[in-house]
């Protein structure tokens, strides 16, 4: 096809022929308005819906420019992120709300989970310490206590030791509790007084006790029992029984403010001292010379083997006096009161430079008085191992335990034992003190020394425990309590003889045997 000018075009009819660019002049051709209008339409369309790839290519364009300004290991931006935001200034925002979707998502899953486990969405551990379960019915207290020192002890064997506390089995041994006594003797009629000491047990093997009105002692290698006095209507109420060291006679206080003395052998009673105005709580011996508390707070040493008995009285309790105990040794007395005092009393009798009273009898005082206990202090107890240490233990107000020095009178040291003290036992034959309670726990407690850490404790009683006495070996324990029982537990071992060498050697190996 020719043009005006001459010029050929092509067939502009023929689909299947390219058509020919028109070359145009600038000075020639001028934009009509319709072409502007177009254009503009164009671009308008463009702006809505081919933005983004304009956009990209804009950016392709700005990265063939800086090509070696970019770090080539950081991928471009994916064509989705400029297609989902209307600019590139919205993309930081984008990517936050991104990441707050996945927190959110993460949460409910979490809320989920936490709900069909059963665990609560606070932060708290899944493994936590709860409250202790309710308190058991009193009919079966004592048996769910013994169930829990079972498991107790049972673990702590699996643990490799039976101790409770640091350093409470120095030696890493297995300590196995005594959680069942080895003998249990019915003792009815056996009062429930903290101030009583109704037990007790001889160098000869034999035990005696006090049940109302009668007086029983009980062999412990043959098992007879033998009642030392009848019922009758001048009978007293028994108060304290105690033996003499040597095991042949037992001392009895009753309720009248006698003493007397019964031969065990021949099943007599030898003779009756007076001279208290009231009951007669405790008895403690040292050779010939008997020593009673009364109720009243007065001491007095009676010695056996003469007429006048009463040779000297010991004044410094305001109340009854419920303890006392002599050293082994006899230079010194303890004694303990409802006054909540603990006197320490020189063992000398019948000194010219004592006082005298109005009978003649010599009048003492005490050496030294601790009044750091705030309740009645029944228990005492000399250390075996280190004479100058005496052990006392206070009542149910007071709850402790403390050791004093009797040389220097100083306390050395104190222990809160949780309940009531009613008796203090020192192992013979190892640094151990054992205790047993009353109100609350009617335990048994067996404690380090002098670390002062606790061993076990044992569920002893159904009722507080009221006093206890040791077997001559040291190994057997008797606990009477106010459940009419008396229980026996085995809580030493025998002490082992030290193996003799057949043939001493010095440092070099040589023997020592002298050849003669």
């Amino acid at each position: 096809m020719l043009s005006d000018n001459g010029t050929n075009y092509g067939d502009l009819t023929n689909p299947f022929i390219p058509k020919a660019s028109v070359p145009s002049s600038p000075s020639k051709t001028r934009p009509t308005d319709g072409d502007i209008a177009a254009l503009r339409e164009g671009l308008g369309r463009m702006d809505v819906v081919g933005r983004g790839s304009g956009e990209m290519a804009v950016e392709r364009a700005a990265s063939k420019e800086n090509k070696r300004e970019l770090d080539r290991f950081v991928p471009s931006r994916s064509a989705s992120l400029h297609h989902l935001s209307q600019s590139s200034s919205t993309l930081p925002t984008l990517a936050l709300e991104s990441d707050a979707s996945i927190s959110l998502d993460a949460d409910a899953s979490t809320s989920s989970l936490s709900l069909s486990l059963g665990i609560p969405t606070s932060n708290r551990r899944i493994l936590s310490f709860r409250a202790p379960p309710p308190a058991a019915s009193h009919a079966t207290s004592h048996l769910d206590a013994q169930r829990n020192y079972l498991l107790h002890s049972s673990a702590a064997a699996n643990r490799g030791t039976g101790s409770v506390g640091p350093g409470a089995n120095q030696a890493g041994k297995k300590r196995s509790p005594p959680y069942l006594p080895d003998r249990v003797l019915d003792a009815p009629g056996f009062a429930d007084d903290y101030y009583l000491n109704l037990i007790d047990w001889s160098v000869a093997n034999r035990v005696a006790i006090g049940l109302g009105e009668m007086t029983y002692v009980w062999d412990a290698e043959s098992g007879a029992v033998d009642a030392l006095n009848n019922e009758s209507d001048d009978s007293k109420p028994v108060t304290a029984v105690s033996w003499s060291p040597d095991g042949a006679y037992l001392a009895v206080g009753n309720d009248a403010g006698e003493v007397e003395i019964w031969d065990v052998e021949e099943g007599k009673r030898m003779r009756i001292m007076g001279g208290h105005a009231a009951r007669v709580p405790s008895l403690s011996w040292f050779g010939h010379v008997l020593t009673s508390g009364c109720r009243d707070g007065q001491i007095h040493h009676h010695d056996v083997r003469v007429a006048r008995h009463k040779v000297m009285e010991l004044h410094g309790h305001t109340a009854e006096v419920c303890g006392l105990k002599w050293r082994p040794d006899g230079q010194l007395l303890a004694s303990g009161g409802n006054d909540n005092v603990v006197n320490c009393w020189d063992g000398r009798i019948g000194q010219s430079v004592l006082q005298q009273g109005q009978d003649g009898v010599p009048r003492g005082h005490a050496k030294w008085v601790k009044r750091n206990h705030t309740a009645a202090v029944k228990a005492l107890a000399w250390c075996p191992w280190q004479p100058n240490l005496l052990a006392t233990g206070g009542g149910s107000q007071d709850q402790h335990i403390h050791f004093w020095s009797t040389t220097t009178g100083a306390r050395t040291a104190s222990l809160h034992a949780g309940s009531q003290v009613t008796s203090l036992i020192w192992a013979p034959h190892a640094k151990e003190l054992l205790s047993t309670h009353g109100y609350p726990d009617h335990n048994l407690s067996l404690w380090t020394y002098p670390g002062l850490a606790k061993i076990y404790d044992v569920p002893a009683h159904d009722a507080r425990v009221l006093g206890s006495a040791v077997s001559p070996d040291g190994c057997m324990v008797a606990t009477a309590a106010g459940d009419e029982n008396l229980k026996f537990w085995k809580i030493w071992e025998p002490r082992q003889a030290a193996k003799k060498a057949d043939d001493e050697r010095d440092a070099r190996g040589q023997s020592k045997a002298v050849i003669r």
